[in-house]
């Protein structure tokens, strides 16, 4: 991971380097709704005085140059007195206290700046002996403010702390212990030499071992996850960098997490380019820098105005979700010359967790995905569902949260499937077979669920839509070349009516025997019956004798049997031709060879897709009784 996103420095604009560049580790991310409370003081012959406050705008440009806004981990503090501040972290027992959280941080923070710069020591008197100004001061913003961020920062002369003079020697100190943390183990530093760089592959005086851009490397604990037995003091043996390639890491890292930093299904993940070879390599690298530059200030759904490189932006397609920024699209477009690796991780706090890789996805790839998406939502079966009250109706199209309904992502209901989400996704992306037992598996379990919860009145549509886009999943993973079907031996082929002969044929991927039509059609027949007890009955009682959908060969016999008996016994068996073929079918044999999962989920689509195989006979007849 960290070589190829080292690979990206070359390619990246200086002005886009230099944008993001601050020598003193502060915080470059926006914060939304952020704002800043600035305590105003005066410097005196025997102090500081608290002439005013005012609220502001958190800026992220401004941060650089003025409020020097920090992100301090744990119970660490910044150096610099910008800090995160609420009412109740500034408050003990309901009251405003010098003991609360916040406030003990701020004179922690002045203690450490009157150690280095003593002219400050009046200022930390101030905030010990006068904390009643203070409170005063922010009470006015954080009154009662509980959903807004707050950060709290000061000014001396009207002079902001990254001009004032006060604060020179304190942020020469922060410069100088910028990249303390590269080569230093607790108070001693601990350098290599005369060592090859991992980055630049260059052999050099000085080396670091503790390059850790992000915390997913952590040979400074006790057991690092690395090379079993290694010495902390001798990390630089195993993962040496020089102090150049430290830098040029460091000024990368806020890039990539600005323009190569997307959400996929409420997973965060980074998108990284790789040069692989044909055009050359600047060309090629400078257009993809340049699409996700560009495609950071477009909003999710909206196309680039640009015109980038050699090709012209077309329609823009969304497959992640309705709301996530996307890129794939525009990717899929540009040529096979460069990789992609998708990095999929958690990052809580200190915490930087890889939860899985994606490696060397190529646009031709990308491509691929839309052209099986195109495919598999073509049929007439996913069409004009009915939208919700006041709604119009829409199409069925596949987008990978369609995924998240059969593999749930720490659901508290559901359960946790994040690893057979994301193994899925990998497989999709790189065109690897996805295992179909297992996925069907799935499937029908949260249909039966789906079907155990739904009311009668409902008429089964829960669980019809879930069924549905099930099957437009599983289209799309057999255009896709990631789903082989269980395969079995051909009986006797057999004709049925006109309608299922032209439905089986369209969809000849999926029916490949007999036994599977057979299912198919009982689960129809069924229906039918179901919808006559609704019509007469207000009621369905044989939904009771589907055993909840956990179907086999000798239940489907049974139902098929039993649902016959009903129709004739309510003297409303309109579907003679229905059960011959079906009895046709069956005679051939083949049911035991289905595994219970396929029995259960094909009756159910049958279930789902029952009204069109209705001829309007039998509808008219249907309306008439």
């Amino acid at each position: 991971m960290i070589n190829k996103i080292y690979a990206l420095h070359p390619h990246i604009p200086p002005a886009i380097i230099s944008k993001f560049e601050n020598a003193y580790d502060l915080r470059i991310e926006p914060i939304k709704d952020g704002k800043v409370i600035t305590l105003c003081f005066e410097s005196q012959d025997d102090g500081f005085k608290l002439t005013k406050s005012y609220l502001s705008d958190y800026d992220s440009a401004l941060n650089l140059t003025d409020t020097f806004f920090r992100n301090a981990s744990a119970n660490t503090v910044s150096e610099f007195p910008s800090l995160y501040v609420s009412e109740a972290d500034m408050k003990e027992d309901g009251a405003y206290s010098t003991g609360s959280k916040s406030y003990n941080k701020i004179l922690r923070i002045l203690k450490n700046n009157a150690g280095i710069n003593p002219n400050l020591q009046a200022l930390l008197e101030f905030f010990t002996s006068q904390s009643d100004e203070v409170f005063a001061a922010v009470d006015q913003y954080l009154n009662n403010q509980n959903k807004t961020l707050f950060i709290l920062s000061l000014e001396i002369d009207d002079l902001s702390i990254g001009e004032s003079p006060y604060y020179a020697s304190i942020r020469a100190k922060a410069a100088q212990d910028y990249y303390k943390d590269f080569y230093t183990l607790g108070d001693k530093t601990v350098e290599g030499d005369d060592l090859v760089c991992s980055m630049c592959f260059q052999r050099k005086n000085k080396l670091w071992g503790y390059v850790s851009i992000y915390n997913f490397y952590a040979s400074k604990t006790d057991i690092a996850p690395i090379a079993g037995g290694m010495k902390k003091e001798q990390a630089h043996n195993n993962y040496p960098v020089c102090p150049e390639c430290a830098k040029k890491l460091d000024q990368v890292r806020p890039v990539v997490d600005q323009y190569f930093a997307f959400r996929f299904c409420d997973f965060d993940y980074f998108l990284i380019p790789e040069y692989i070879g044909g055009s050359s390599e600047k060309d090629a690298m400078d257009l993809i820098i340049e699409i996700m530059v560009s495609q950071y200030s477009a909003q999710p759904g909206e196309m680039l105005k640009t015109r980038l490189g050699s090709f012209t932006l077309g329609e823009r397609r969304k497959i992640v979700d309705s709301n996530s920024k996307e890129v794939f699209d525009y990717l899929a477009e540009t040529k096979n010359t460069v990789a992609y690796t998708m990095l999929f991780y958690a990052k809580s706090n200190a915490e930087f967790k890889l939860l899985s890789s994606v490696e060397n996805v190529f646009p031709s790839q990308f491509q691929e995905i839309f052209v099986a998406k195109e495919k598999a939502e073509r049929y007439t079966i996913f069409k004009g569902m009915p939208g919700k009250k006041g709604e119009e109706d829409y199409d069925l199209i596949f987008r990978f949260d369609l995924l998240r309904e059969f593999l749930p992502v720490a659901s508290k209901l559901d359960g946790d499937f994040s690893k057979a989400f994301l193994e899925t996704t990998r497989s999709i992306f790189k065109q690897e077979q996805v295992s179909y037992s297992y996925l069907l598996q799935r499937i029908v379990a949260v249909i039966r669920k789906r079907f155990a919860n739904e009311q009668e009145s409902d008429g089964g549509y829960p669980t019809k839509m879930t069924t549905l886009r099930a099957f437009l999943i599983l289209k799309f993973l057999y255009y896709l070349g990631c789903l082989n079907p269980n395969i079995y031996k051909v009986h006797k082929e057999v004709t049925v009516n006109v309608l299922y002969e032209v439905f089986f044929a369209e969809h000849r991927d999926f029916f490949d025997t007999n036994a599977k039509k057979s299912v198919f059609m009982t689960g129809v027949l069924t229906q039918h019956l179901l919808d006559i007890q609704f019509t007469d009955r207000n009621a369905a009682p044989f939904r009771k004798r589907l055993n909840g959908l956990k179907l086999n060969p000798t239940l489907v016999t049974r139902i098929y049997t039993e649902a016959i008996e009903k129709l004739t016994q309510y003297d409303k068996n309109y579907y003679h031709e229905l059960q011959s073929d079906i009895a046709k079918l069956m005679i051939t044999g083949g049911l035991e060879e289905l595994s219970n999962d396929e029995i259960s989920y094909i009756f159910t689509l049958g279930m789902t897709l029952n009204k069109q195989f209705k001829t309007k006979k039998q509808e008219e007849t249907e309306n008439k009784e």
